[in-house]
Formats: C-alpha cells, sequence, structure tokens
C-alpha cells in the first residue's frame, strides 16, 4: 500500500513540475491574422524564447521583419518588430496574450493604427 501512495504521490509531483514548466513558454511557431483595413492579413511569427526574453522572425506577404525587445511572463507578450513593409522599414508594436496555443492583441503601426490580431501556435 505504501509504494502504490508513493508512486501515485511521485506521478502527480511529475505533472506539477511539467505544468508549470510550459506555463510561461511563447516559444515557436504562430500563425496570425491580423485585421488590416479593408483585409485580412495572414501573418507567422517565429519566435525564440531565453528566460521572459523573446526573440525571432516575423513575415507575411506585405514584408516581413525581425522581433526584437520582446518579452513574456504571466502569458503577456510585448515585442518590438523592426520591419520592412511594401519596401518601407516600419516599426511595430506587438502585444498579445496567449492562451494555451491560442493568441489575441494588437500591433500597432506608428502613424497607422492598431490592428487586432488573433491566432495559433503551429503544431
Amino acid at each position: 500500500m505504501k509504494s502504490i501512495f508513493v508512486f501515485v504521490l511521485t506521478i502527480a509531483i511529475a505533472g506539477v513540475v511539467v505544468a508549470a514548466s510550459f506555463k510561461d513558454e511563447v516559444a515557436g511557431k504562430w500563425s496570425l491574422t491580423v485585421d488590416a483595413p479593408g483585409e485580412a492579413v495572414q501573418v507567422v511569427l517565429d519566435l525564440k524564447q531565453d528566460g521572459e526574453t523573446v526573440t525571432g522572425t516575423m513575415s507575411s506577404g506585405v514584408g516581413g521583419g525581425n522581433i526584437t525587445k520582446g518579452t513574456f511572463k504571466d502569458k503577456k507578450l510585448t515585442a518590438t518588430i523592426t520591419a520592412d513593409i511594401q519596401g518601407s522599414p516600419t516599426e511595430l508594436g506587438l502585444e498579445g496574450t496567449v492562451d494555451g496555443d491560442k493568441i489575441s492583441g494588437t500591433i500597432a503601426a506608428h502613424g497607422l493604427g492598431n490592428f487586432a490580431y488573433a491566432g495559433t501556435r503551429a503544431k
């Protein structure tokens, strides 16, 4: 009986440790749909994470760029994207909230406004 209890307790603790280790994880590829004026723009984020620091790339049919000054903490992602959008250098601000394999938030383009997005993590 005691060995069964120890086994069950070990499994429960291992489950908590595994769940905690994935609690604040945003690394990977994300497919987003951005609500731009008059169209939905498909965007792919390829994120790398080192602790709370996030870097990576952004690509879409209208341009791409590098993700810098990124942080991820308590399910909140914030980052700056230095991008080339249709031939113009542009700095974008990215904010989002991660819920499991879903993300939603806004992308801010100076002088153009804020654009809502939603997406999912690629499996």
